[in-house]
C-alpha cells in the first residue's frame, strides 16, 4: 500500500469555517467520484485550539507506486480537469506539499485488542 500526503492552505478570502465546510461537503465527494484506482481518501482536518501552518492534509491510498503515477498523470488530463478547477476554488495550490510513503507500523494498539 502507497499513500500520498498534501498538506493543503486554504486560498486566501475564505474562512477556516468555509474552507473546512467546503472541502468536506464539495470537494471530497467529487474527488471520490472521479480519482481512477483511489483506494481510501482521509481528509485531516484541524483541531480547534492547536495552531499549524497548514489548513490540512489530505490522506490518498493506493495500491502501489504505479497505481499513484497512474493518478497523476491522469490529473493533468481532460478528464480531471473538473478536479483541478474545484481545488482552486478553495486552495491556495500554491502553497500545496506532496510526500509519498509507504507505512511502517511500530505501535498499533487495535492490533492488541484483538483476540
Amino acid at each position: 500500500m502507497v499513500k500520498s500526503f498534501t498538506f493543503i492552505k486554504k486560498k486566501a478570502g475564505l474562512t477556516q469555517e468555509e474552507f473546512l465546510r467546503y472541502w468536506k461537503e464539495k470537494h471530497g465527494p467529487l474527488a471520490a467520484r472521479v480519482v481512477p484506482g483511489l483506494k481510501k481518501y482521509i481528509q485531516c482536518h484541524p483541531v480547534p485550539g492547536f495552531e499549524s501552518e497548514i489548513d490540512g492534509i489530505v490522506e490518498l491510498w493506493w495500491d502501489n507506486p504505479e497505481s499513484h503515477r497512474s493518478f497523476l498523470t491522469w490529473r493533468q488530463s481532460e478528464e480531471a480537469k473538473i478536479l483541478r478547477e474545484d481545488e482552486e476554488k478553495f486552495i491556495d495550490t500554491s502553497k500545496w506539499v506532496r510526500f509519498v510513503a509507504e507505512e511502517h507500523i511500530i505501535v498499533d494498539d487495535q492490533a492488541k485488542a484483538s483476540p
